[in-house]
């Protein structure tokens, strides 16, 4: 029995199996085990860390992990010693060759390692990119692109290198969210009764949030804040600064208020201006 298992070893060792059939085959599943293993352990590791950006380490993880694998299986292959030695040989004049095909893509392979080392957002973050530009939730970083879904469900994919010199704002990062909502009012209306109209409708409303400290709310300074910012043609334009949990609440407080606003005024006979035209006819002299 010894021999034959010996004889079936010596299968090839010289001309194919650089240590025999059996010894080959144990090899390989050895270095596909080590992998698997070190792969489970490093992945368990991120998610007991809690990685923000699990997904990214983890593909980096695999490529690396599975490539060094399949090296050391093909080493056990006579036929590959040559081609391998020779690919260790060039790696130089292979790594500049690549470089220059692939400039772009390992441009954003390297910005995408930045991101996932910096980490100036991470998944689930609400952010704009270049002053609103492109706005949305971070869904996803690979070793290429970001992709951001934006409110309208699409999704927007933006490669690491463009989104490593954008100018970001991170919403997320931010514990609150100042909503600006925009009124008018006619000339002949009361002023500081529609701002008092105005404070007291937003601070109904579930989605205010009221960010003042003890010192501020001791001193009774005021949350939202209603600034007169321009004088228009046919009224005084108004500004207020109403604060709310994230970006998605503000949006729907700001659409609830401007329907409560608008029936407290028409109860309270402060009105919205209309255009008004004055027309001046000229009489000609006969």
């Amino acid at each position: 029995m010894s021999s034959m298992i010996d004889s079936i070893n010596a299968f090839g060792r010289e001309d194919f199996f650089t240590y025999g059939l059996f010894n080959s085959i144990l090899m390989i599943l050895l270095f596909l085990g080590i992998a698997y293993i070190l792969r489970s352990m490093i992945q368990r590791y991120v998610k007991r860390k809690q990685f923000s950006n699990e997904a990214f380490i983890m593909r980096m993880v695999r490529i690396v992990i599975y490539t060094l694998a399949s090296y050391a299986c093909l080493s056990l292959f006579k036929p590959f010693d040559s081609i391998l030695g020779k690919l260790w040989g060039s790696a130089g004049i292979l790594a500049v060759v690549f470089g220059l095909a692939a400039q772009e893509s390992l441009g954003n392979m390297v910005n995408g390692i930045l991101i996932s080392t910096f980490k100036p957002f991470h998944i689930g973050d609400l952010v704009k990119v270049d002053n609103g530009e492109y706005e949305g939730y971070v869904v996803d970083i690979s070793l290429r692109h970001t992709v951001i879904q934006t409110y309208e469900n699409t999704r927007i994919i933006i490669p690491n290198s463009v989104m490593n010199k954008a100018v970001l704002e991170n919403i997320s990062l931010s514990s609150s969210n100042a909503n600006f909502l925009f009124l008018q009012i006619s000339y002949e209306s009361d002023l500081d009764k529609a701002m008092q109209i105005i404070r007291e409708e937003a601070e109904k409303h579930p989605h205010y949030m009221d960010i003042r400290n003890a010192e501020e709310i001791a001193a009774d300074m005021p949350n939202i804040v209603i600034r007169v910012i321009d004088f228009m043609d046919s009224g005084i334009q108004l500004r207020a600064t109403i604060p709310s949990r994230s970006k998605a609440e503000g949006f729907a407080m700001l659409s609830d208020l401007r329907i409560s606003i608008k029936k407290r005024f028409d109860a309270e006979g402060i009105e919205f201006p209309y255009p008004h035209r004055t027309i001046v006819y000229k009489k000609e002299e006969i």
